[in-house]
């Protein structure tokens, strides 16, 4: 799957719309380089003076390495004292990759919003050309339109809608934190990314959604640094972060990243969290170290 550019009618803008193609490469090999003694890596030519050298080490390319960088990256949490949940959906082939809690459910935080959105788009309670609060929903995460919007898109009745829609057993459950606390929906690693995939077939909602995801802001609305996860491991991936965890030391701490990958092939879910909580920049920490352990140089390793 790549990235194509189509315009927009009317929008006085582009987005960019997935397509499936069959020439997309899994298993080519690919190689990552380390820092040799001379110092830091030569990355521009002409360094005056110095002769660095880039060693080149394989990465894993041999059969089952994508169940292996899922193991070492719900263990990578784990062993960090972090509960985590991965799944990977290969939207070409249908494969399906899980490691960790992939069933366990998970505080959606912002990643809820996707859900929100697809119920508007499904439904015709926002134009698909909308340009405003709806897309600062979710390339910000802006809350306020979450909040307006979340009573429209069937509020706590959205899991149990988007489950019946797109006929994803186990999806999630309603807010544990009580009516219309959208952020402690919960939502299961295999149930997002079979969303995902779904949402993206859906033509009431894929190219809205994708172009939406895509103008994702290095900071969000709120100020929350949104370059870590799936965004932080492959610079061109189409995402939806969460982050969540209040003031109070016995919230669940939980840093979701989900989304596209890898020129759009994969849809792949991270959910890690931590009771009590540990600080937002080390949740991300971890996420970030999972995700790029799913995806050395920001591909994806074969099945």
């Amino acid at each position: 799957m790549t990235w194509g550019l189509a315009a927009v009618a009317g929008m006085g803008m582009a987005v960019f719309i997935p397509d499936v193609l069959p020439g997309v490469s899994q298993a080519a090999p690919r190689t990552t380089t380390s820092v040799t003694s001379a110092g830091a890596v030569t990355a521009a030519e002409g360094a005056k003076g110095q002769a660095e050298k880039a060693v080149a080490v394989a990465v894993d390319d041999a059969p089952g390495a994508r169940q292996r960088a899922a193991d070492k990256a719900v263990q990578h949490a784990r062993a960090l004292g972090w509960r985590s949940g991965i799944a990977i959906l290969d939207l070409q082939t249908g494969d399906l990759v899980v490691a960790g809690d992939s069933d366990g459910y998970f505080h959606a935080m912002s990643t809820v919003k996707l859900l929100i959105a697809a119920r508007l788009l499904a439904t015709g309670a926002i134009p698909p050309t909308e340009a405003g609060p709806a897309r600062a929903m979710i390339a910000a995460s802006s809350d306020a339109p979450a909040n307006a919007y979340y009573a429209a898109a069937g509020g706590d009745s959205l899991v149990a809608w988007t489950a019946a829609r797109y006929k994803i057993p186990r999806l999630g459950t309603p807010p544990t934190r009580g009516a219309n606390q959208w952020g402690s929906t919960q939502l299961t690693p295999r149930g997002t990314v079979a969303f995902l995939k779904a949402a993206y077939e859906d033509p009431a909602v894929s190219s809205w959604l994708v172009d939406a995801m895509l103008r994702l802001t290095p900071v969000a609305a709120d100020g929350t640094n949104q370059i870590f996860g799936l965004r932080a491991a492959d610079p061109m991936g189409v995402v939806k972060q969460g982050w969540g965890g209040d003031a109070n030391p016995n919230d669940v701490e939980g840093t979701p990243s989900v989304g596209y990958v890898d020129r759009g092939r994969y849809a792949v879910a991270i959910f890690t969290s931590k009771l009590p909580e540990e600080s937002l920049v080390a949740a991300q920490n971890v996420v970030t170290a999972q995700a790029k352990i799913l995806l050395p140089q920001g591909r994806m390793p074969r099945l």
